[in-house]
């Protein structure tokens, strides 16, 4: 995860689906610039230079309001969040990495890698369906950005800082 959350001029993020997070190098570009108010630094980390010495900027916020698209991209994690991270066959919940994509009508017969012929599937489930045309305990279906925001909130997050939360509209969840 990158080091400095952005935050739009009315102080809520740019956008969650993916967080709006820089690397602490852009975010002194801009601070340097004039784009960016810096809200909160990290106490420990120093940068030097040989005649200047800057606190990182763990939150900014820039000065000039940015419309920000919010169309959902159809991805991995994307589709995962959709599907709570749940088998749609066996219905049970999994690790990012023991999931897999399942095409419930397969590439083999014509189905297309999009959100409507596509869900979450376990491993040994994906394995065992193979080709066959096996319907899903949920229909596949195009998430709108909020849906995504509204189940991504109740997912386990963890960020670099904890005043970063009362910026995300989300209380720490533990893992």
């Amino acid at each position: 995860m990158s080091d400095t959350l952005l935050l739009n001029s009315n102080y809520e993020p740019i956008s969650v689906l993916p967080l709006s997070v820089i690397n602490w190098q852009h975010a002194i570009k801009l601070m340097y610039l004039g784009r960016v108010h810096v809200i909160e630094t990290y106490p420990d980390w120093i940068i030097h230079s040989e005649r200047l010495a800057i606190n990182v900027p763990s939150i900014c916020v820039t000065k000039d309001y940015f419309h920000y698209k919010k169309n959902v991209k159809f991805s991995r994690y994307n589709l995962y969040m959709r599907d709570l991270f749940k088998c749609q066959y066996c219905e049970d919940v999994f690790d990012y990495e023991e999931l897999t994509i399942d095409h419930v009508l397969p590439r083999s017969a014509g189905g297309k890698t999009n959100w409507e012929n596509c869900v979450t599937s376990c491993k040994s489930c994906n394995h065992a369906k193979g080709s066959k045309l096996i319907k899903p305990k949920m229909k596949p279906y195009k998430p709108d950005y909020y849906s995504l925001v509204g189940k991504w909130k109740q997912m386990p997050f963890s960020v670099k800082q904890e005043s970063w939360y009362q910026y995300l509209g989300r209380e720490k969840i533990a893992a």
